[in-house]
């Protein structure tokens, strides 16, 4: 129904109007995919680098002549009211303007955390492409949003969008889910003690900030994203940090099961990851994973769907079956969710489960008191989830709360970090907002 409603929004001239706060790869990708549709535009581009932002509407099919700069709310406001598009430095304009879905393509915790709290607060629909924000504060967004009447939501195209649809789709035919997962690209290198240093020359070939690049290594990416899926789903991590085997197509549906069946689980319902296989040459063997996509194993006892399955020749046996994508659309995907949003306040994936799974974080190395930790994708610590409950008893800390915090003692290699071995900044909105949802109360 989303092409039909968006062809009607375009035949009576009222397009669903969206802010982007961040023109990084993801934003531009989804905006230059919006650039192609009927019934949906981009009115506004929020981003420290104006010429980013520019050339982001240039590629979008707009003269840079035409595009409006600048960080008044008044010039914003006239400007969109003539139907052209404006670039600004100042993310907080975006929810204040005539727009229908803000899109927080950040990646930063702290930004996202913002971002979304002042979207709710301004009754606009907020798409979060940033799942660091989400399995921090996510649950406290999503109760916000729903009181607001508004829509909080994780984009579809990415694999935690992905799986969640793939999940809504098989559990509402019946089918038990084992488990579902991801086999990222990235993880056929992968490097728990990866730093930004020991990636820097792969992250010049690959034309991606190190940072970012050792986010997917070290496994956070991994680890938060299906943090995400868990919140949603409810399935749970088998073990802390996963089982991440090396497993390709046929293989995944033999590993994820219980023990007791000669897999690796000691339950059925969780939430994990397979490593991509590889060719004799060391390269990654896209044909026989599923990389870069996304798994689920289901199960059923009936002989007759059985034998359905093995009629159609759907990877599996003795019940349990992969139901696989082998590629996900992060970014030309984006705009499903926002027209989901925006025309029937539906969301794509929410922690609406609460917190099941908590994302935390482990030293990369033997860390010294004084030391300050550089948060994800930096050279102190890498992401492992665990069940949200263990994390409390443990007094783990979430691992977006960790930038910029000083170490009272000294970590140990791999060692979790909890809350008396570090001060961690207060005067952060990520912080106050994760501070109100754990006990409770809303700002």
């Amino acid at each position: 129904m989303i092409k039909q409603e968006l062809l009607a929004r375009a035949e009576a001239g009222k397009p669903v109007k969206v802010g982007f706060v961040g023109a990084g790869r993801m934003g531009t990708g989804a905006l230059c995919q919006i650039g192609l549709m009927k019934g949906m535009q981009t009115s506004i581009i929020a981003d420290l680098s104006v010429e980013r932002s520019v050339r982001a509407f240039e590629l979008c099919g707009y003269k840079a002549s035409d595009v409006v700069v600048t960080n008044r709310l008044s010039q914003a406001a006239d400007a969109m009211l003539q139907g052209r598009p404006v670039v600004t430095e100042d993310a907080d304009l975006v929810p204040s303007l005539d727009i229908d879905v803000v899109v927080d393509a950040t990646g930063s915790p702290e930004l996202g955390a913002r971002i979304a709290y002042k979207s709710i607060q301004a009754r606009k629909h907020i798409v979060m492409l940033n799942v660091e924000s989400d399995v921090v504060v996510g649950p406290l967004l999503y109760k916000m949003a729903k009181d607001a009447g508004v829509v909080y939501t994780v984009s579809s195209g990415d694999e935690p969008g992905l799986i969640a649809e793939l999940y809504d789709r098989y559990t509402a035919l019946g089918f038990e889910i084992v488990a579902v997962g991801k086999t990222p690209s990235s993880l056929g290198t992968f490097d728990r003690y990866a730093t930004p240093d020991s990636v820097a020359e792969d992250a010049r070939e690959l034309g991606v900030n190190p940072h970012f690049l050792v986010t997917f290594r070290d496994a956070t990416k991994t680890m938060i994203e299906m943090a995400c899926v868990s919140n949603y789903t409810g399935l749970v991590p088998d073990v802390r940090g996963m089982h991440g085997p090396v497993a390709g197509i046929y293989e995944i549906p033999k590993i994820f099961r219980p023990k007791s069946e000669g897999g690796i689980l000691n339950q059925r319902g969780v939430i994990d990851y397979a490593r991509p296989l590889k060719t004799e040459d060391g390269k990654i063997d896209f044909l026989r994973s599923v990389t870069p996509g996304v798994f689920l194993v289901v199960r059923t006892e009936h002989p007759q769907i059985q034998e359905d399955l093995k009629y159609l020749d759907v990877v599996g046996d003795n019940g349990y079956y992969n139901m696989y994508t082998p590629y996900h659309l992060v970014t030309n995907e984006i705009p499903l969710s926002i027209a989901s949003a925006a025309i029937f306040q539906h969301p794509t994936v929410v922690p609406s489960k609460g917190l099941v799974t908590e994302v935390i974080a482990a030293a990369k190395r033997d860390l010294k008191a004084g030391e300050t930790i550089d948060g994800q994708g930096g050279s102190t610590v890498y992401a492992l989830n665990d069940h949200f409950q263990t994390a409390r008893e443990e007094k783990l800390v979430p691992l977006g709360l960790l930038t910029g915090a000083r170490l009272r003692c000294d970590v140990k290699k791999d060692q979790v970090i909890t809350y008396d071995m570090v001060e961690l900044k207060t005067d952060t909105m990520l912080y106050k907002l994760r501070q109100q949802q754990d006990v409770g109360v809303l700002i």
